[in-house]
């Protein structure tokens, strides 16, 4: 049942930013360039069934108050796999570290939800999975100054190449 489904949007949201009720643009945000996320060549480098850019904008799953913030879903050809990108620009480091250590506790919260064991990508790293009504997500948060970066797959199994390949692509988007 689709209706009974949580939406890939909900789901991000309660791994990585745990967004509130509302999934509206954070108040006082300013929408970061396209370039602070990994283009479609890239990504397709990782997750070659990736076929194009379903949506992009502002990260409406951020947490606290960012000063400007910028999400990318890139897609397979059917949908049915997904990649997304987000990148959230705070005025100070401890704006972020508390928007990231809010994410990582509304994340550990959800039902089902696991702690992955990665490489340290940044100041603070986190990742995780979960299953819900039968698609799996798994993702990764990184703290980096005044940045909170985050990596989400959806659709793909939890198996050591996929979680390989996002931390490869975690990487590379925070280089």
């Amino acid at each position: 049942m689709k209706s009974a489904q949580l939406t890939t949007a909900a789901i991000l949201c309660m791994i990585f930013m745990a967004c509130t009720s509302s999934l509206s643009v954070p108040t006082g945000s300013k929408l970061l360039p396209m370039t602070v996320v990994l283009d479609l060549a890239t990504v397709r480098s990782f997750f070659p069934d990736v076929t194009h850019l379903a949506k992009s904008g502002a990260d409406t799953t951020a947490q606290g108050h960012p000063s400007a913030t910028r999400s990318a879903l890139y897609e397979s050809a059917d949908g049915t796999k997904r990649v997304t990108i987000s990148v959230d620009r705070y005025g100070t480091d401890s704006g972020a570290a508390a928007a990231y250590a809010l994410a990582l506790q509304k994340s550990e919260a959800v039902s089902g939800f696991t702690l992955l064991k990665v490489p340290q990508l940044g100041q603070r790293t986190f990742a995780g999975t979960v299953t819900q009504s039968g698609e799996t997500h798994i993702g990764i948060g990184v703290l980096m100054g005044k940045l909170v970066v985050g990596t989400t797959l959806a659709g793909f199994n939890a198996s050591h190449s996929s979680i390989s390949r996002l931390v490869s692509m975690s990487r590379a988007e925070i280089a």
